[in-house]
């Protein structure tokens, strides 16, 4: 039970108590002929029904109970006046009783000061006990005395016994329940799945599960206190922005951004931040809950891919079928033109046949697009294809002064289809034979990556590929060379892929380039 509720059940008993106690004295005065006191009891009367009236309005529970406590006083003091002997002194004492049984310090002490000030009166100023009482007067207050005390503590007692044993219940349920719902919401923190912590108004982190020290790395030993670069530092202003602002009360839901482990590597993070109120609604520290959601993003990239492919693909059936039987006609006459010892303009004729060799290649990589692949497969070795490729474009590698270094141990067999993956080898060289503007060096690399997984590694001496420029390699007609259709690592990448395989590049700008197949092997 709340303590207002408390004080008003406590009010409401010692009105009872005093009303009861005045009508009780008036009564006497009727039965005993010595009981002199006729005023005191009107009094009690009289106030009684005045805060029997102030109970029924609700006034405020403190005012109240001060005003039950210095009516008690009053009834007293008049009492003393009226009183044969000073014995009835001692009726001090209930309105002070009465004010500990309120748990309450200041009004007893205020009673106290009151109560020394009317004794001083009543015993020096006013004399009024002179004179002594006959003994049976005495009796009867010391009774009236001893039966008023027993009354008012043994009835505060029962009567309160039951809302105590109330209010024990409660708080055994209310404590049961809270440490049940910590329990819940420990465990929920515990086991949850995202990664969630928390941080105190200075940004220290104060508590992090473990699913956070999975995700980034850091033990909550090295967490706890501390203010972790969770962001990655071209990314510090947004970063401290969104924390200033759930820290005045701002919320972030389902934010994609990114993220930084303690090695430094970085994912794509999906994160919730959230501040956390006190009673008066005054932040006093934030959370964020965040999951790792590369996996999605890169499920994303592979659908993007997939319907750029097959874009191209459709693109290509009707470039085909339109384009080539025209351009075969053109060229046809092109060529007629150029051979005709009159004619006027041969270097025309010869940049325009230049200029159909290049559409007809574009239709051609067009056409690998349109078709299915690896629709033949065989077994056959991985060094014969390189080292035919390698004797192919032996004049143009010893034409630009580039060394190939071959690096490899053994032969591999994979099943595929052998003219397809001839064609991403060659792509690959001459990508990296473009890439050089002076003698320089290709090493190709083969070794098994496991058992079940062969990889190819054309590494060059390059110029490198700048970090924008590496993010758009398999975009359609994506190219930094002048002469380049942006078809060529398109093409490858499908073509490894539909040999269950997969094509990664990496470069770095003024250094060279690696760029690396995976391919199944042929157990």
């Amino acid at each position: 039970m709340e303590r207002n509720e408390t004080n008003r059940k406590r009010n409401q008993l010692f009105i009872h108590l005093y009303g009861f106690s005045s009508i009780l004295h008036f009564l006497l005065n009727q039965w005993i002929e010595m009981n002199s006191a006729i005023i005191s009891p009107l009094f009690g009367i009289f106030s009684y029904l005045v805060l029997m009236g102030l109970f029924s309005v609700k006034i405020q529970e403190r005012a109240l109970q001060f005003m039950v406590l210095f009516a008690m006083n009053l009834y007293v003091f008049i009492l003393n006046f009226e009183s044969l002997s000073s014995v009835t002194l001692v009726f001090f004492v209930i309105p002070i009783i009465a004010s500990a049984l309120y748990n309450d310090t200041k009004p007893i002490v205020i009673l106290a000061v009151v109560t020394s000030i009317e004794f001083a009166l009543l015993l020096t100023v006013f004399d009024r006990f002179a004179a002594r009482a006959p003994l049976p007067y005495i009796q009867l207050s010391i009774v009236v005395f001893f039966v008023a005390v027993l009354s008012i503590t043994l009835l505060h007692s029962i009567y309160f016994s039951h809302y105590w044993k109330q209010l024990e219940i409660k708080n055994a349920s209310m404590e049961k329940a809270l440490m049940s719902k910590e329990g819940y919401l420990q465990l929920f923190f515990e086991t949850a799945k995202d990664a969630i912590a928390v941080f105190d108004s200075n940004n220290k982190i104060i508590a992090v599960n473990p699913a956070f020290e999975d995700l980034y790395g850091w033990t909550s030993e090295e967490c706890i206190g501390k203010i972790l670069p969770l962001y990655p530092e071209d990314m510090r202003e947004a970063a401290e922005k969104r924390t200033l602002d759930v820290q005045q009360g701002e919320s972030y839901s389902l934010l994609e951004t990114v993220d930084v482990r303690k090695d430094g590597s970085r994912f794509h993070a999906q994160v919730t931040l959230s501040p956390i109120f006190d009673h008066s609604q005054k932040v006093i520290a934030t959370s964020i809950i965040s999951r790792d959601i590369s996996y999605q993003k890169e499920s994303e990239k592979l659908i993007l891919q997939s319907e750029k492919l097959k874009l191209a693909g459709e693109i290509a059936a009707g470039v085909a079928h339109e384009i080539r039987n025209p351009m075969t006609v053109i060229s046809g006459f092109v060529q007629m033109m150029h051979h005709d010892p009159k004619h006027l303009f041969p270097e025309y004729t010869a940049l325009i046949q230049s200029e159909m060799d290049r559409i007809n290649l574009i239709i051609s990589e067009f056409l690998i697009l349109a078709k299915p692949q690896a629709s033949a497969l065989k077994k056959f070795s991985i060094q014969n294809a390189l080292d035919d490729i390698l004797l192919l474009f032996g004049p143009e590698l010893n034409l630009h002064g580039i060394a190939v270094k071959k690096d490899w141990d053994e032969d591999f067999q994979v099943n595929g289809e052998e003219h397809h993956l001839k064609q991403v080898f060659i792509n690959l060289l001459k990508n990296a034979i473009e890439s050089m503007d002076e003698p320089g060096e290709i090493r190709i690399l083969m070794k098994a990556e496991d058992e079940s997984m062969l990889s190819i590694t054309f590494n060059d001496s390059g110029n490198g590929i700048s970090a924008a420029d590496l993010g758009e390699v398999f975009q359609p007609f994506y190219t930094t060379k002048a002469t380049g259709t942006g078809l060529g690592l398109l093409i490858s990448q499908k073509i490894v892929q539909e040999h269950q395989g997969d094509l990664l590049i990496s470069s770095t700008l003024g250094v060279g380039t690696a760029a690396t197949i995976l391919l199944p092997l042929n157990n």
